[in-house]
């Protein structure tokens, strides 16, 4: 992914918030923004980008349900390999509800974060790509933490090994996809996810601070 392509993505996403109030979209928008920025930046054909693409199948364990294993598929929101181009990437918008003085569930996000991050990192490992965690989010979730404290504050750098899924587990009785997580504690491996891009959105129809923030995501 070029600095070129972020940067449009980032344009376009302000654009759209100067003309909508956030709780008026949601995660497909941000989707809908980075495939416009990608296609107009790298000059790609639609068909050249894959979005809700079936995951390698060595990426994950299937489940022990039998029905499950007739249908599972998992997907990733975004691949693209063209052009010596390729990567992943799964998006995630963490907003406030339409209550501006209640708080929101951050341990369900955080959880939703840590899943990407998974099958990211698996995705990367096994077909070789490079991965990205696009996330928009509001000050509802910035700043915030478990109560583990397994993780830094969000957004930060995150590195995630065998001790740290299994820590989180046990808190969150089970939400941690498990397709994934066997996978990956099968590695002994960890998890690095760099924080590459955190940058305020500026738009007119922002009520509270929200942020873009890229992740890169790998497994060393």
């Amino acid at each position: 992914m070029t600095e070129k392509v972020i940067t449009r993505f980032k344009e376009l996403f302000d654009q759209r918030c100067n003309l909508y109030p956030l709780l008026n979209f949601g995660e497909d928008s941000v989707r809908y923004d980075f495939f416009s920025a990608l296609t107009e930046i790298m000059k790609f054909q639609p068909w050249q980008v894959q979005l809700e693409y079936a995951m390698n199948k060595d990426a994950y364990n299937l489940r022990g349900n039998l029905k499950s294993k007739r249908k599972e598929k998992p997907m990733l929101d975004l691949i693209v390999n063209e052009k010596g181009i390729n990567f992943c990437i799964e998006f995630a918008l963490f907003r406030q509800n339409s209550n501006d003085e209640s708080g929101i569930n951050v341990t369900e996000r955080t959880i939703k974060m840590i899943n990407d991050m998974l099958r990211l990192a698996l995705e990367a490992h096994y077909s070789n790509r490079e991965a990205y965690f696009i996330c928009v989010a509001d000050d509802k979730m910035l700043g915030h933490r478990l109560r583990s404290k397994a993780l830094g504050r969000f957004p930060s750098s995150y590195e995630i090994d065998n001790s740290t899924i299994e820590e989180i587990s046990k808190l969150t009785s089970g939400e941690l996809d498990s397709r994934f997580t066997s996978k990956f504690l099968t590695h002994k491996s960890k998890i690095k996810s760099k924080l590459i891009f955190n940058e305020k959105v500026v738009g007119k129809k922002i009520k509270i601070e929200t942020r873009i923030l890229i992740w890169k995501v790998k497994m060393k």
